[in-house]
């Protein structure tokens, strides 16, 4: 089967976003430019510009895709054909996207991402009604894998050639509504406390020192914007004012930003997936196996940790993609640290939240204090090297390497503070961090390698590292330091026991 005709459509509007940049460059800005590089760069974009068009059409007449025994068959390539075979078993998430271009054409796009490494590690339709989108995501999820391609083609319901009108009663029949239980949608308060924990608001900084320096060049004299600056400045509350404008539109800037990111977002379940929906003009919607979930992170960075907000993540052994500056697999990243932990009960109720942390012995904080900081001595070395004056203060070098090492033993005095770490029957859970914060939790069977480390320093003051490997692409690896050496033992010992969990599950 071939794809859906007007992703040469979209694939030619991405060009041209693609090209914007550069045809401006080239034909605006240099455009009276006899420079050999600019001269020859016109003629190399329009050829690059032409073979693209080509190679956007041909394409599309070389590339299919079949639905055989639950396998995808997707061919690819112009010149060298190769075919890729993923079956379903091997969709790890579904990840599905609806950009600007796709809602003007009622369309949408799909993602099926597995744990397998390489090239062709995916499945993406980069266009797709939203009745073949819906059908497809309905025949890897599992109860719907029976479904071979010649019951697809004797099946209207399961046409994916954009049959618009399907017998309901077949459609029903394929597709019964799953009883989804929805955990969280943000209000209108999380909203704007998700609007000043992000400092989205400060997004607009590059944006108007941009455009300043685009602006300069059509000044009739090269000093009237210095003119502008020294007039302000001469003016109390002509300066006052224009701060207060520049704080407002930031904020206002930054209000809307997160409200058309988060505006739409909700966190839901069933009995054997996770969704996530969310955008406002560009949807998106992650959907992952609760089985395959490989472990959680909560983190909070600082400002988060001042208002208690934390943002959770689902490690899965799948390569996620990332929407703007979102994780797909992320739950809404400003939830009340409270609501957090009620939310991961609910999804995923066999993680133990509730389980005894023990907390770092006072030789631990004697190992980070006296643990050799490479960051801090190459930063003073170059300080001193060079001997910056910011302000013209002669003596700023060793003023920034005292006020370096300052906020390197804060982090570490933090980071004793803040350490907990438990161990139960089938789960370890840990926190860490110093100005920030992190925890991780994951069962014994999902970890697929453990390494015990010691160090000579941590020799001295009997204490070790515990480091942990997560199937994920890439892999996920975690790192516990300076907990007592008994109790590093015991974790090793109940490392050790990982085949009672695997054997367990092999016969269920």
């Amino acid at each position: 089967m071939r794809y859906h005709p007007l992703i040469m459509v979209f694939r030619l509007y991405n060009l041209v976003k693609g090209s914007l940049f550069f045809a401006f460059i080239l034909f605006v800005v240099n455009r009276n430019s006899e420079s050999w590089f600019f001269e020859y760069g016109r003629y190399a974009f329009l050829i690059v510009i032409i073979w693209r068009l080509l190679l956007i059409i041909v394409s599309w007449f070389a590339e299919t895709y079949d639905l055989e025994d639950n396998t995808f068959h997707i061919r690819k390539g112009v010149f060298v054909k190769r075919t890729n075979m993923i079956p379903f078993s091997r969709i790890q998430n579904v990840t599905r996207k609806t950009s600007f271009f796709h809602k003007l054409m009622g369309l949408t796009s799909v993602t099926f991402e597995t744990a397998m490494d390489g090239k062709d590690d995916s499945v993406h339709f980069e266009v797709l009604t939203k009745k073949d989108a819906d059908n497809l995501i309905g025949l890897v999820k599992p109860g719907k894998q029976g479904l071979t391609q010649k019951e697809n083609e004797s099946d209207p319901s399961m046409a994916f050639e954009n049959e618009e009108e399907a017998p309901v009663e077949v459609e029903k029949e394929r597709q019964p509504e799953t009883n989804r239980t929805i955990h969280f949608t943000p209000k209108r308060k999380d909203l704007w406390k998700a609007s000043f924990t992000s400092l989205s608001f400060l997004a607009i900084i590059p944006i108007v020192f941009a455009a300043l320096d685009y602006i300069e060049p059509f000044f009739a004299e090269t000093n009237q914007v210095e003119g502008y600056y020294e007039v302000m400045l001469a003016s109390i509350w002509l300066l006052v004012a224009v701060i207060v404008l520049v704080l407002i539109i930031a904020v206002g800037f930054g209000v809307i930003r997160t409200f058309v990111r988060y505006g739409k977002y909700e966190i839901s379940s069933d009995e054997t997936h996770v969704y996530i929906n969310r955008g406002v003009l560009e949807e998106s919607y992650f959907a992952i196996e609760k089985k395959k979930v490989q472990g959680l992170e909560i983190q909070q960075t600082f400002m988060k940790r001042l208002f208690g907000l934390a943002e959770v993540k689902l490690i899965s052994s799948a390569s996620t993609i990332s929407s703007g500056e979102v994780n797909v697999n992320s739950l809404y990243p400003f939830l009340p640290m409270d609501q957090a932990f009620e939310l991961i009960n609910e999804i995923l109720p066999n993680y133990q939240l509730e389980v005894k942390l023990e907390r770092l012995p006072k030789n631990s904080l004697w190992v980070k204090l006296l643990r050799p900081s490479w960051f801090w001595i190459i930063a003073t070395i170059a300080l001193t090297y060079f001997k910056p004056e910011p302000f013209q203060i002669e003596q700023a070098w060793w003023i920034a390497s005292i006020i370096l090492v300052f906020v390197i033993v804060l982090q570490r005095i933090l980071d004793y503070i803040h350490t907990k770490y438990g161990v139960t029957e089938d789960q370890v859970q840990w926190w860490h961090g110093g100005l920030t914060s992190r925890m991780f939790i994951t069962k014994r069977k999902n970890v697929i390698e453990m390494t015990y480390s010691q160090s000579r320093l941590q020799t001295f003051f009997n204490v070790a590292s515990i480091t942990t490997i997560n199937r994920a692409t890439p892999v996920h690896v975690e790192e516990i330091k300076d907990i007592p050496v008994p109790y590093a033992m015991n974790i090793k010992a109940w490392y050790s026991n990982r085949h009672e969990d695997v054997q367990l599950i092999g016969k269920e």
